[in-house]
């Protein structure tokens, strides 16, 4: 496996903002297929990286784990790689961040199972405990009437999902908070996700199982640059 920081070169970075202009106005997947350019293969090869998209005073940057090494297809672009291959220990603290895409998945009307934002999830939970129908909207529960704090609400459920999802990918959280929230929407069907930004601390209780969620990622939508999870030593450990 490989790690990779890729970025623009700094005296071309207007023609490098050019090239990534186009796909980022269509759409986040549109940004997936812009970063298949930096690994060349034929139609039927299968995504076989995932990444996630960071900005440094307005620079963008991408990681990418992969099982190739990417190689620039741009002179505008750099690529930095090394090999991938974490030492890790049961017991290990780890500093986390990690851009996710929450979700439960229920049966809808017609027993298919079917994907749901865990915040939206737990919002018509709410709604429907304190007396509401199953369309009611979150709005039409008054502030003076005992509602939840988004922020409290958006924090717990997506917290829960991550302590979740914890134990069968080798770890435990010891501490997360959520960053950021959004609701997206992708592709010419207009695919609507969410996505969320944790950061804190967290223990490693499979070394096995954790590579594997570093190699692999975490939840759905790594097509829109979700999943990958940066970690780093805590320092004193």
């Amino acid at each position: 496996m490989y790690f990779s920081v890729i970025t623009p070169i700094e005296n071309l970075r207007r023609q490098a903002a050019y090239e990534l202009a186009k796909p980022l106005a269509q759409s986040p997947y549109e940004e997936h297929q812009w970063l298949w350019q930096f690994f060349p293969s034929n139609a039927e090869q299968s995504r076989d990286f995932i990444f996630r998209r960071h900005e440094i005073a307005q620079i963008p940057r991408f990681y990418v784990v992969s099982q190739r090494p990417p190689t620039a297809f741009s002179e505008a672009w750099q690529v930095q790689s090394r090999s991938y291959d974490p030492q890790l220990l049961e017991g290990q603290r780890l500093s986390f961040q990690l851009c996710a895409n929450p979700v439960v998945t229920k049966k809808n009307n017609a027993g298919k199972p079917q994907r749901h934002d865990v915040v939206m999830h737990t919002k018509k939970q709410l709604l429907v405990e304190r007396g509401f129908n199953a369309e009611a909207k979150w709005k039409e529960w008054s502030d003076e009437d005992n509602k939840p704090l988004l922020y409290e609400l958006v924090q717990k459920s997506c917290i829960d999902w991550l302590q979740s999802r914890a134990s069968s990918n080798g770890f435990a959280v010891i501490a997360a908070s959520v960053d950021a929230y959004a609701q997206n929407r992708a592709g010419k069907r207009h695919i609507r996700f969410s996505t969320v930004d944790f950061s804190g601390e967290l223990l490693v209780t499979n070394p096995t199982l954790f590579q594997q969620a570093l190699f692999n990622g975490l939840g759905h939508a790594k097509a829109f640059g979700c999943g990958l999870l940066l970690v780093k030593k805590i320092e004193g450990d």
